[in-house]
């Protein structure tokens, strides 16, 4: 009897295991947004980082300089050209929070802006001890360097500000209208939102645009701000 029941008991485990095997990856990629960290040097001739694309470097002031490398890396990560155009680093937070271009806080997130009252950096890692990553440029020191900080205030002695969340998940600004019009109307006719060109990304879900436009969460509220 103990025999039947210990081989009962094996394919069950085995199964689980299985089960288990699958769900874990699946979890993790869950987690995973697709953020691709920049770890290394941009090459100069890289349009969001030269003449081409970079305001910073139109108006003489092209790495190594932090505002010009922080714009250079908004505009690589999201493609489309960062809200934030002018100002020293100083600047960028206060800026930001007056004309609400962009979400704003406390909390560390990859692909958000990390501001001081001297110094802006761009947030490429969240490591599992809780310490941030980040990629950098120095103006008239370093062009480029990465630095791994378990306390932001502790960064050349400067005045931590905040985060500014520049990262906008891949999603461009034309595929935002149609995502927000299927809301607004059939709530069904982009619920994949197919892209049509290079500038789209693939599928997106709007399941959490489902909802009336008095439940959505404050965190969506960008999305406004970004059509025309």
């Amino acid at each position: 009897m103990n025999k039947k029941k210990t081989l009962l008991i094996i394919p069950i485990v085995l199964v689980l295991t299985i089960i288990m095997s699958l769900i874990v990856p699946f979890t993790a990629a869950a987690q995973d947004d697709g953020y691709t960290p920049r770890l290394t040097a941009p090459n100069a001739s890289i349009p969001y980082y030269s003449t081409k694309l970079n305001v910073y470097h139109q108006t003489g002031t092209p790495m190594p300089n932090c505002v010009a490398y922080a714009y250079g890396r908004i505009y690589e990560m999201n493609g489309e050209a960062p809200l934030l155009t002018h100002g020293s680093a100083g600047d960028w937070y206060g800026m930001n929070q007056r004309a609400g271009y962009y979400p704003y806080g406390q909390e560390p997130k990859v692909g958000a802006v990390a501001c001081w009252s001297g110094h802006v950096a761009i947030v490429e890692k969240i490591n599992k001890d809780g310490s941030v990553t980040v990629s950098e440029s120095h103006w008239g020191g370093t062009y480029f360097d990465v630095k791994t900080f378990s306390d932001m205030h502790s960064h050349y002695g400067q005045r931590f500000q905040g985060y500014i969340y520049t990262y906008n998940n891949g999603m461009t600004k034309a595929l935002r209208k149609k995502l927000l019009n299927a809301k607004r109307k059939t709530h069904t006719q982009y619920k994949q939102a197919v892209a049509s060109s290079p500038e789209e990304v693939g599928e997106f879900s709007i399941t959490n645009l489902d909802r009336t436009p008095e439940t959505v969460p404050e965190s969506n509220s960008l999305f406004d701000r970004f059509l025309d």
